[in-house]
């Protein structure tokens, strides 16, 4: 399939999407029957059902933690079902919902510390009152034997005041091999429907004195790049003559980001970023996040090429308010007579960056202007697959779920991480898991084979049969997929170790009874040490305040093993493979 397709009627939107959905699974990729997760526990007291989730994380304790939009956290475990709610704010947390429909705000991204278990602790974004607007913050919890140290509403602040409200609030929050987190504000709707006179800020900065009074509502349309303590990273860009939080901008709703990993699935100094992103009636979005580029939007959507989209400015017209809100996306609306229209290639915008791949952009200048026929589908999270001696063709690739179409997709990334091949049966995209539900998120599993989705509580989608449905197969859940095919030979060519400065010594290997991890005599100590099994679980750890740390691994069964290394102030200073015989 190209960059572009020409997607006129839903139809021929239904039949390409069955050719390439069965095409996926011709080349002897099987899957395990899916087992819907929550509702897996014997004691039927122990069954339920999700309320809005919004983010699943596959943690290194091998728990999934999972953040619900009403505003708690609970701990699930991933064999049982298990679950364990660790944190409930619901008495916090900004959520508007009716008994057909929800509104974009509430507790939305969940991230571990980037040293976790290291660092005990977790974040987390939600909406809450302001002023009788809404806004976000970022806080930190820390966690000891799965309960929360800090009581309800007295967690660490990190930063507040963001943007947020009824319409892409987005609020995709994960953490960076540079120890930063990575926050994503969507444009909040403006220029349609009830927002229709809002003007869209994703081109904005802040002023030097919007910075100082903790004015962050230009943050509209961004990715951010935020220190663990709230503050502004010293390395940031410099955008329009501003050092802010922004590390990108000109964006409409970025829903997903993801960082490469190696070959273990862990991650590396110097790994590309990766975002999904919400196109309005065409061009949904993946890009590669590069720091301080331009994405477009609003003069833009997908590749400026002038093919469907226009940008309709509704807000420049001085009679807006005065009209009624238009029920389709603007470039399904005919905007007041005196509100400017641009064409895609009428704004040069400097330093901009086109996406990597576009779902999908129609040769025609007319597209089926309802949500479930229009030519998206919805992106709602990536995620990155970096294991090298698992699923035969798919390392280094990106997992994208939507919720439009109930699908996973899968994208291979050229060996530069900057495009995109094509698959073995020349398509681009594979897609699996296709069903009526809305998938909100995925976490891959420490074993490189097992994947958990989660499920929309409520929502329309189109799913398999092309019907419109209120009525999901699985609301409020927790799916896995298990990968049961032939999988690679750890003898396989592996690029597991990627950009990892080298710090860390590590001998004899192959080991039998000890082996030692030397660190340069300057290293902040103590040095702690976490080992992997091939699988991912840690099957030992311990700290040492010496350059040489010697470590007993004749309990170790014979294999593969993982060593992870931080240094005294909870930097990653290695993460190296050795032998056990």
């Amino acid at each position: 399939m190209n960059h572009h397709i020409l997607i006129k009627y839903r139809l021929f939107f239904i039949v390409v999407f069955i050719v390439f959905y069965k095409s996926s699974f011709s080349q002897g990729e099987q899957f395990s029957v899916k087992q819907v997760l929550n509702q897996t526990p014997e004691n039927s007291g122990d069954r339920y059902y999700l309320m809005h989730p919004f983010a699943i994380v596959y943690g290194p304790d091998d728990s999934l933690w999972i953040s619900e939009r009403r505003g708690r956290v609970m701990k699930v475990d991933p064999v049982s079902g298990k679950r364990r709610i660790i944190l409930d704010i619901r008495n916090f947390v900004k959520f508007t919902s009716s008994a057909g429909s929800i509104k974009q705000n509430g507790m939305m991204g969940l991230t571990l510390h980037p040293n976790y278990p290291l660092v005990d602790s977790f974040f987390v974004a939600y909406a809450y009152n302001f002023g009788g607007g809404t806004r976000c913050r970022i806080v930190r919890y820390k966690v000891k034997n799965n309960t929360i140290i800090n009581p309800a509403g007295n967690e660490t602040l990190i930063i507040q005041g963001l943007p947020a409200g009824d319409d892409h609030s987005t609020g995709r929050l994960i953490t960076g091999p540079d120890n930063k987190l990575y926050y994503a504000v969507g444009d909040l709707g403006a220029n349609q429907f009830g927002n229709r006179c809002n003007p869209i800020l994703s081109q904005d900065v802040p002023t030097a004195a919007e910075l100082t009074a903790q004015n962050y509502m230009a943050y509209q349309g961004k990715v951010l790049r935020i220190n663990l303590n709230g503050s502004i990273p010293t390395d940031n860009p410099t955008i329009k003559g501003i050092k802010s939080h922004i590390y990108s901008f000109g964006h409409r709703n970025p829903v997903g980001l993801t960082f490469a990993k190696d070959g273990f699935q862990q991650n590396y100094l110097g790994a590309k970023l990766y975002e999904a992103e919400n196109g309005p009636a065409t061009d949904d979005e993946v890009n590669e996040i590069i720091a301080g580029k331009n994405y477009g939007w609003p003069y833009w959507s997908g590749l400026p090429d002038d093919k469907i989209y226009q940008y309709k400015n509704w807000s420049s017209a001085a009679n807006c308010n005065a009209l009624p809100s238009p029920g389709s996306e603007p470039e399904c609306s005919t905007p007041p007579p005196a509100a400017i229209v641009m064409n895609e290639t009428d704004t040069i915008l400097p330093n901009s960056q086109v996406p990597l791949h576009t779902f999908f952009t129609p040769a025609s200048t007319t597209i089926p202007c309802t949500w479930l026929q229009n030519p998206t589908v919805a992106p709602s999270a990536i995620a990155y697959y970096g294991f090298d001696s698992k699923i035969p063709g798919w390392q280094n690739s990106l997992l994208m779920t939507t919720l439009k179409e109930g699908t996973v997709f899968r994208l291979k990334l050229g060996a530069d991480g900057s495009s995109f091949v094509q698959l073995s049966n020349g398509a681009d995209t594979a897609r699996y898991f296709r069903e009526e539900n809305r998938y909100r998120d995925i976490a891959i599993g420490s074993d490189g084979l097992t994947f958990y989705l989660l499920t929309d509580s409520i929502g329309r989608t189109s799913g398999p049969t092309s019907g419109n449905t209120n009525i999901l197969l699985n609301h409020g859940s927790i799916l896995v997929y298990k990968y049961t095919g032939a999988t690679l030979s750890l003898n396989d060519p592996t690029t597991a170790i990627l950009n990892v400065k080298k710090l860390v010594r590590l001998y004899p290997n192959p080991a039998t009874e000890y082996i030692n991890a030397e660190v340069k005599n300057n290293t902040a100590k103590p040095v702690h040490y976490y080992i992997y099994n091939i699988a991912g679980r840690i099957i030992l750890k311990g700290k040492s305040f010496r350059d040489v740390s010697q470590i007993n691994v004749k309990n170790l069964k014979g294999g593969t093993y993982i060593i992870k290394l931080f240094d005294g102030h909870a930097l990653n200073i290695g993460v190296q493979k050795f032998i056990v015989h």
